[in-house]
């Protein structure tokens, strides 16, 4: 699962939380919309939201297709805070990898290992410019305004919904416009996601022709900042890699298409 997919998985992961309501019934374009709202003040501007923070936990509960059986069952915790900074936790080689962007620099644990999975990965994305906003995204502040126009919605006058893990939840199954989706190469992309009352997405589903794979939200959480310790290597752990921030989508791709690999295994084969 490329990280090349992160800006439309990103797009559907964010949500403000809410007890004792109902699973949102409106139009599907404005559930989108407010599900993408406190994804802006942490994403792209910061914004009056006080929340500029937010930690998201997730499992990869099915792939198929070129997607690697391997990564079924992975969980993964991911720290973002505006304007700057980043982290992810994975479980690769029987233990967690940590890639971190902390300003200008990124830090990556355990070092060698690490190193190693550069060094194996034969494609793997260019360095790319410096971000002014935690991850570099293919879009401004200003363009991510109309960002629930780029999505078509199957059946938008329904109110589709079913229960899952003992919530009712609205579920909404989007493509790309055909304009976009022609221009990216990406016609056959479809995102199916479960939202829960308070427009807290649980589930997400995205499939292309060859390849589909299903995220379970675990928790989320917003919050104004998180603690200076969460973007600090443990104290004391001398393995650390380190680079520049431009490289930070090149550590993310490595580790993410390396999920539950062991360590005799070779990920980087199923480069295409």
């Amino acid at each position: 699962m490329s990280v090349r997919f992160a800006a439309p998985i990103l797009s559907v992961l964010i949500a403000a939380s809410a007890v004792g309501q109902e699973a949102p019934r409106e139009n599907p374009y404005d559930v989108l919309g407010k599900m993408l709202r406190p994804f802006f003040s942490v994403f792209l501007i910061g914004g009056q939201d006080v929340n500029k923070a937010m930690v998201l936990e997730m499992k990869v509960a099915q792939v198929s297709g070129r997607l690697p059986k391997q990564f079924e069952g992975a969980t993964l915790r991911a720290a973002v805070q505006f304007p700057d900074k980043v982290k992810l936790e994975a479980p690769v080689f029987g233990e967690s990898f940590t890639v971190c962007r902390n300003g200008p620099e990124v830090w990556a644990t355990p070092g060698q290992k690490v190193g190693f999975l550069l060094d194996q990965f034969k494609l793997k994305p260019q360095p790319t410019q410096k971000a002014s906003t935690p991850l570099f995204l293919p879009f401004t502040a200003q363009q991510a305004v109309f960002l629930v126009a780029l999505f078509t919605m199957e059946n938008p006058n329904v109110a589709e919904m079913d229960e899952l893990n003992g919530e009712t939840c609205r579920i909404l199954t989007a493509r790309l416009m055909p304009e976009l989706g022609k221009a990216a190469k990406a016609e056959d992309f479809k995102a199916v996601v479960w939202i829960a009352p308070g427009y807290v997405p649980r589930r997400v589903e995205i499939s292309r022709n060859d390849f589909s794979a299903v995220i379970d939200v675990t928790a989320l959480k917003f919050s104004p900042a998180l603690p200076a310790s969460e973007w600090n290597p443990p104290a004391g752990d001398a393995d650390v890699f380190r680079t520049r921030s431009e490289y930070l989508e090149q550590l993310l791709y490595v580790v993410v298409n390396s999920l539950q690999a062991k360590p005799g295994d070779q990920p980087w084969l199923n480069e295409k």
